[in-house]
């Protein structure tokens, strides 16, 4: 595909490499995105007359002719060619990734490869006879940072070390960071890096920053590699965190396997064939499965985005001992822990590695916030900003969301996973944020109309302060039977049925109130009087609030992760199919849908990707994702660099976690629902469309550690199967077959 700017990056690591084609530059660092500088990458061949042909990562050289881009789940291969002596020159990126492989996932290091082939034509130029041989040569250039090449000696390979102080302070050439981020004591760290050649033979460049190799011109799939090994070690502490009422250091968790960039690039080297191969399989496995084009592409930009901004550290506590702390930074916003950006990331949490998951409740609990009016509490948005997690940094509030977000993310995982300690450690809380959640209906209408603001920061009043939004109605009575739920399992019976009988009440309240004809209205009480601007904290200047009919993509979206763990409808199954489907009609824009049809053009790529998650479940076709690479390609080429940015042109959610929403329809596809709490056992199901043959790993069910993952496999007669199958799975809609049925696979008609 066209060059654009691309990440590539480290599980909580945040070893960065990012790559920007039109800037002539890679933003480099080992503490991640934001706090990264410049570097100069010169990587290319040196043609038969001494001309030196670079990829677009650097300002010197000559560029390689038609510069492309190549990627995969984990990695990222860029290409260019010599036209005059019928050369191919490849540069390939490898971050090892294998789901819960912690020590695999978690190594500061990249794996590079380099190769040069001959090609029979480059458009109409004249045929040579490219050469048997070409020198090919990594040269690096960053500021305030020693950079030093040797050659191969005895034992010890040709290398390329650097060594530079980093600064903990987000910042950013585009635009100015929030407010609060950085605003504490400037800290710094210290960084030590090193790229070995695993090829002898290295010579050093003239400026003594580089490594020249020669490497023999060989037909494509040879075999024959320049390959090298690319690792980064920080031992300081890189976070402030809250923990246990106090506030600590962190450092990368990477230090207790690793003491020095020594060991680092030892282990890389040693274990590098054993680590591609099950990053390779991890690859394999996701292009088999029978995503379009522009699905793949956004897999894997918004995988790679959201690894870069995750920190994975160990926090060290007074009494010498440690303990584990993972969070998300929510790129250009710079907020650590953002609980409703979590909300959305946790499709990855429960496709691949639930742990991550599971370690942010007694975080998220740690900044809890009583309110004696309730009798309750409501969560804080974030943890904090920048590298300091001691606090809420965001200015102000949605009490009413973000309790609703943690109370059905804690029953996702509990009833996906089957794991209850989590859930029982936090009952307490789960009965404090239901009790607020109670309260906030102040005139039982079924609405909330306290604690309303909410996460949709760039939207109109109508959906994003408003007294009694449905979106909100509908996460809340979601959330009470998620809190009903969760109370149940640790005998709390009285509030648990409180909560149930309370929801079902107000559901009808909901239903009646809201719907109008063919969609439920973004919000039922369309007066402004009282209703305050978060932002200015100031009345709103007019007497209705406009676009409180309009369609919303909001409607569902506390509804999905509650499907997916087999709960039982809340809204109407006809009118939210309605709902959806007419949204998508009135809210379309050139990048997808708009939050309402009052403003298509404010467009959250995320908030696309949940909505049409939903709507497969349900059975209805989702916009088509190509709305959404196509905003991608427009940020991250010419003069935009945005890695994956979330939002269109009037706000700048860039460099987002949040994209990787888009492996819902890894789980929407097969229709998979996992229950390992219900009655009688684990009550896994799968539904697939079956109007042509195709192959869905249902990689939650995988047994990672020991290679298996069963695949739901739909044949040409529209029947199927699970093969590999390792938990009974129950197949939605199969008709009855004489034959004989795999082991474990029970059939419904």
């Amino acid at each position: 595909m066209q060059s654009m700017t691309w990440t590539m990056s480290r599980l909580g690591s945040r070893f960065n490499l990012l790559f920007e084609p039109y800037k002539n530059r890679v933003m480099h660092s080992a503490v991640g995105r934001f706090l990264d500088q410049p570097l100069d990458l010169m990587v290319g061949l040196i043609e038969p007359d001494g001309t030196h042909r670079v990829l677009p990562f650097t300002t010197e050289g000559t560029p390689l002719a038609n510069p492309e881009q190549f990627e995969r789940m984990n990695s990222v291969t860029f290409r260019g060619y010599s036209e005059k002596h019928n050369l191919r020159f490849e540069f390939n990126v490898h971050a090892v990734f294998y789901p819960q492989d912690e020590r695999l996932c978690i190594m500061p290091a990249f794996y590079l490869e380099m190769r040069v082939n001959p090609v029979h034509r480059i458009r109409w130029h004249s045929v040579t006879k490219p050469p048997q041989k070409v020198k090919l040569f990594i040269r690096l250039g960053r500021s305030d940072t020693t950079v030093t090449a040797s050659p191969d000696a005895d034992d010890t390979p040709g290398s390329i070390d650097l060594a530079y102080t980093n600064s903990l302070t987000p910042q950013n050439d585009q635009f100015t960071m929030p407010d609060g981020v950085g605003d504490g004591p400037q800290r710094r760290v210290n960084v030590r890096e090193r790229i070995v050649s695993l090829n002898k033979g290295c010579e050093v460049t003239e400026c003594g920053q580089g490594l020249i190799y020669e490497l023999p011109v060989t037909e494509s799939g040879s075999g024959t590699k320049w390959r090298l090994v690319w690792g980064a070690h920080v031992a300081d502490p890189v976070l402030k965190v809250k923990h246990r009422g106090g506030i600590h250091d962190a450092a990368f968790r990477y230090n207790n396997a690793w003491a020095d960039l020594d060991q680092v690039i030892h282990e890389a080297i040693e274990t590098r064939d054993q680590r591609l191969a099950l990053s390779r399989r991890f690859e394999k496995l996701l292009e088999q499965a029978p995503l379009d084009t522009a699905q793949s592409h956004l897999l894997a930009q918004s995988f790679q985005g959201w690894l870069s901004n995750t920190f994975w550290c160990d926090i060290q506590e007074e009494d010498g001992g440690r303990a584990e702390w993972f969070s998300v930074w929510e790129g250009s916003c710079a907020y650590l822990g953002t609980l409703d950006v979590e909300y959305n990331i946790a499709l990855l949490y429960l496709t691949l590695w639930p742990k991550l998951l599971g370690v942010q409740f007694a975080q998220w609990a740690e900044q809890v916030k009583p309110h004696e009016a309730s009798g309750g509490s409501y969560l804080s948005h974030d943890l904090g900003a920048g590298v300091d997690a001691t606090g809420q940094a965001y200015p102000h509030d949605m009490e009413v969301e973000e309790n609703c977000n943690f109370l059905l993310l804690l029953q996702a995982y509990t009833h996906w996973t089957g794991r209850t300690r989590v859930a029982k450690a936090q009952a307490d809380l789960v009965a404090r944020l239901a009790k607020y959640l109670i309260w906030s209906d102040r005139d039982q209408t079924g609405f909330p109309s306290e604690g309303v603001a909410n996460t949709i920061d760039d939207a109109s009043p109508a959906i994003q302060s408003a007294r009694k939004q449905t979106y909100l109605a509908v996460k809340r009575l979601a959330a009470l039977k998620a809190a009903a739920g969760l109370l149940g399992l640790v005998d709390r019976h009285e509030l648990s049925q409180q909560c149930d009988e309370l929801a079902d009440a107000d559901l009808r309240k909901v239903e009646q109130a809201a719907w109008l004809d063919d969609h439920y209205g973004v919000c039922v009480d369309k007066s402004t009087v009282g209703v305050i601007d978060v932002w200015t904290g100031k009345p709103l200047p007019y007497d209705t609030l406009p676009g409180w009919d309009a369609y919303s993509i909001y409607t569902g979206n506390g509804l999905l992760l509650p499907h997916m763990v087999g709960r039982p409808d809340l809204l109407n199954r006809k009118r939210l199919r309605s709902d959806l489907a007419s949204a998508q009609r009135e809210n379309a824009s050139r990048y997808g849908c708009g939050h309402t049809s009052a403003e298509t053009d404010n467009v959250w790529i995320s908030q696309n990707l949940w909505r049409d998650t939903l709507a497969q479940y349900i059975g209805l076709r989702p916009l088509s994702p190509q709305y959404y690479w196509d905003m991608q390609v427009m940020s991250n080429t010419g003069p935009n660099s945005m890695g994956f940015t979330d939002t269109y042109i009037n706000n700048y959610l860039c460099f987002n976690p949040r994209g990787i929403a888009v492996i819902g329809h890894l789980l929407a596809a097969p229709r998979l629902i996992i229950d390992r709490l219900a009655p009688g056992g684990a009550y896994i199901t799968v539904d697939p469309d079956r109007h042509k043959p195709q192959r869905w790993p249902l990689l939650p069910l995988a047994d990672w550690k020991a290679g298996k993952i069963p695949v739901c496999v739909i044949d040409h007669k529209g029947r199927v199967t699970i093969e590999g199958q390792i938990d009974p799975v129950i197949v939605h809609g199969n008709q009855p077959d004489p034959d004989p049925t795999p082991s474990g696979t029970r059939l419904i008609g």
